[in-house]
C-alpha cells in the first residue's frame, strides 16, 4: 500500500501535468499495475514506475527532485528484482503455462488479451520485462484459482 504522501504526490503531479482522473487511472493501471492510489495492490515499485512516467512527460524533472530521479529509482527497482530479466520471466511463463496445460499460442493470446496488455504485445519475444511480469502474475493467479502449485 502507498503512504499518504505518495498518494498525494500521484494526484498533485497528475494535476500539474494536466492529466484528468480517467487518464491518471489508466496510467496507474498500465504503468504501475494498480487502478487507484488507495488500492491495496499499489506498491512502491508501481509508484516509482508511474512517477518515472510523469517525470518523462514533464521533461525529465518533477518538483523538488533532480533530473531523472524517478527514472533512476524505477531502474534500481527493476535491477533489484533478481528474476526480472526477460529470459528468466519467459522461462517462468512457459513453465507455468505447462502446468496449466496451455500452449505457446494460448499464452500469447493471454498476453494480447484485455486482461494483460490489451493488444500492445502479441508475442512473448516482443514484450518487455514489465509486461512479461504482468503476464506471469496473471498466469500464476489462474493456477492458484485452479488449486495448482505455482511454478517458481
Amino acid at each position: 500500500m502507498l503512504t499518504n504522501p505518495q498518494k498525494k504526490a500521484l494526484h498533485a503531479v497528475a494535476r500539474r501535468l494536466g492529466i484528468d482522473d480517467e487518464q491518471r487511472h489508466l496510467i496507474q493501471r498500465n504503468i504501475g499495475g494498480f487502478h487507484s492510489a488507495a488500492d491495496r495492490t499499489a506498491s512502491h515499485d508501481g509508484f516509482a514506475a508511474v512517477m518515472a512516467f510523469y517525470e518523462d512527460r514533464a521533461g525529465g524533472c518533477l518538483h523538488g527532485n533532480t533530473a531523472g530521479y524517478w527514472a533512476a529509482a524505477h531502474a534500481r527497482n527493476e535491477a533489484r528484482d533478481g528474476d526480472g530479466s526477460p529470459d528468466r520471466l519467459t522461462w517462468r511463463i512457459r513453465r507455468t503455462a505447462e502446468q496449466l496445460g496451455w500452449t505457446e499460442l494460448d499464452v500469447e493470446a493471454f498476453l494480447a488479451s484485455e486482461h494483460c496488455s490489451s493488444g500492445r504485445f502479441v508475442r512473448l519475444a516482443d514484450a518487455n520485462a514489465y509486461w512479461l511480469r504482468r503476464c506471469l502474475d496473471g498466469l500464476q493467479a489462474i493456477a492458484r484459482r485452479r488449486g495448482g502449485k505455482v511454478a517458481s
